[in-house]
């Protein structure tokens, strides 16, 4: 029972930074040169052939204690992960109406150049060693995606090349779920200083109605600034930046209403219980490539929940924490080979 049991709690800690990927499609429609007074397109645009490269650092910190039929006094109540990689999206193909003109509709392969992670615990735990080289395997994995004119994940290929189950899977699955959440902007663009709000379930957590409310407001223009010292400070001297601040709260959960996920009825399960999260992101997108530059991103979740069987047998409670702070930022672009 506690194997399965923390597993679970393990789980949890790596949805956060999944999260973050979710910046990759959040990519500008804008130049600098736009008309004064022309409103600033959030849309997605690509072009076929485009490359670009972002590297994440992530810590997190998971808080939890467990209880129920079977209680490991070994089991750790602090649990640190620090998960660094660089990822390559390519996009292979871009989609066209019936007159031939571009929908906004895309596929891309997305491949982890590198990917490495330390997991540590306050007390000895096997299951460290095992997240640690699930992350790792992900170095040199690729899988395609496909996003319609909205933004919305519509195919996903390529999961079994990473291992379709798993807190790695967990986490590639979770950033997909979100990508969608970039078209929640006003599809008119917006204006300095307007804000606009977004809603993003939250599928893979073990309590039903579960939703990330986001309030973005696009604050200001200035220069780009690279979130870490590995970003292309070079390439983007000179360069003025839309600045983009983000407030999300975690809700949803409507008393009275059985919480338990389809999933979870299907093993013979109920789980109830709170499940409460804010934070926060800013985020730097350049008005003349309208590319994602940087983004910083912190979170916390604090969750009190059960999971039990139909019959009430067994019981498993958890009380816990979830602390996120990630970090995104643009890499220089690698020059193509020269064809002889």
């Amino acid at each position: 029972m506690r194997n399965r049991a923390f597993s679970i709690v393990t789980f949890l800690c790596v949805i956060p930074a999944s999260a973050l990927l979710l910046s990759l499609s959040f990519w500008v429609s804008a130049h600098a040169q736009r008309p004064a007074g022309q409103r600033l397109s959030l849309a997605p645009r690509y072009e076929p052939g485009q490359v670009i490269r972002y590297q994440l650092e992530t810590t997190i910190t998971n808080q939890a204690h467990h209880s129920g039929a079977v209680k490991d006094p070994q089991a750790p109540g602090k649990l640190t992960m620090n998960w660094s990689a660089i990822t390559r999206m390519e996009v292979l193909s871009v989609g066209n109406d019936a007159q031939g003109k571009p929908n906004g509709s895309v596929r891309l392969r997305s491949t982890y150049e590198k990917s490495a992670a330390t997991a540590t615990s306050d007390t000895f735990d096997p299951e460290a060693q095992s997240l640690e080289d699930q992350y790792r395997a992900l170095e040199g994995k690729s899988f395609e995606f496909a996003l319609d004119a909205t933004g919305r994940v519509t195919e996903i290929k390529g999961l079994e090349a990473i291992g379709e189950k798993g807190n790695s899977a967990d986490a590639l699955r979770a950033w997909l779920s979100q990508i969608s959440s970039a078209s929640g902007a006003p599809p008119g663009g917006v204006d300095v200083g307007q804000t606009w709000t977004t809603q993003q379930p939250v599928e893979s957590a073990p309590l039903a109605g579960l939703m990330w409310e986001g309030r973005s407001t696009y604050t200001r223009n200035e220069p780009c600034q690279p979130a870490n010292k590995a970003g292309d400070a070079n390439a983007l001297a000179g360069e003025t930046c839309a600045v983009i601040l983000a407030k999300l709260t975690l809700t949803g959960l409507k008393p009275g209403h059985d919480p338990t996920p389809e999933r979870y009825r299907k093993l013979g399960l109920r789980t109830a219980g709170t499940w409460a999260g804010e934070g926060d992101s800013l985020s730097y997108v350049s008005l003349r490539t309208g590319r994602l530059v940087s983004v910083t991103q912190t979170s916390r979740e604090e969750m009190n929940f059960t999971v039990t069987t139909d019959a009430g047998e067994n019981r498993v409670s958890y009380q816990g924490s979830v602390q996120s702070h990630s970090q995104l930022a643009l890499l220089p672009s690698i020059p193509s080979p020269a064809k002889n």
